[in-house]
């Protein structure tokens, strides 16, 4: 990570808490502990003022969240069928298995890694997060870089053989993180 302002600084680079840009030092300011670049200290500044505390995430309820992911679930699973039944007819027509095809269980997994990654990199929401009004952001509540989108997504891939006890955590904590959430540092929040 490099400073936006200094290119050749890249030591003690951090995030602003509320644009999520990357500055040096000299660039950010603390206020109540949390750093902001000079473009965001003055709406912060306002908002601290006026009493307004975007800091103060509203944390989504574990139904809501399984609710977003059974909806993502049957929205994956129409293009994930048809991909399999086509494999699967044209190899029963041609008398030819496609090299590869006896992996045909790991489709839907690079299909819902595809979809999530690239839904929550755009829109911080899949489908079914925006039907239940969830999103997901950074710890901050900024949101969410590429790398956060794309880990959260294969971690919750990888964790996917251990469903439930992926979610154990989140009946545990403040914040209602998962493992897949400590991995990608993510929380889920209401979102209207």
């Amino acid at each position: 990570m490099i400073c936006r302002n200094h290119v050749d600084v890249s030591v003690g680079v951090r995030r602003c808490s509320r644009c999520g840009v990357t500055f040096c030092k000299d660039c950010l300011v603390d206020i109540q502990g949390r750093p902001y670049c000079a473009t965001c200290k003055g709406e912060q500044l306002l908002d601290v003022r006026s009493g307004v505390d975007h800091t103060n995430l509203q944390f989504a309820s574990i139904g809501r969240r399984f609710a977003a992911q059974f909806l993502d679930g049957l929205i994956i699973s129409i293009p994930t069928m048809v991909l399999v039944f086509a494999i699967a007819f044209s190899a029963a027509a041609g008398g030819k298995v496609p090299p590869g095809f006896n992996l045909w269980f790991i489709i839907p997994s690079i299909i819902a890694v595809i979809y999530e990654a690239l839904m929550l990199k755009s829109r911080g929401q899949t489908l079914g997060k925006m039907a239940m009004k969830v999103k997901v952001v950074s710890p901050d509540g900024t949101e969410l870089t590429g790398g956060q989108a794309w880990g959260r997504a294969v971690g919750r891939a990888l964790l996917g053989f251990l469903y439930i006890v992926d979610y154990i955590p989140a009946l545990f904590t403040k914040e209602k993180t998962t493992l897949h959430d400590m991995m990608a540092r993510t929380r889920v929040v209401m979102w209207a």
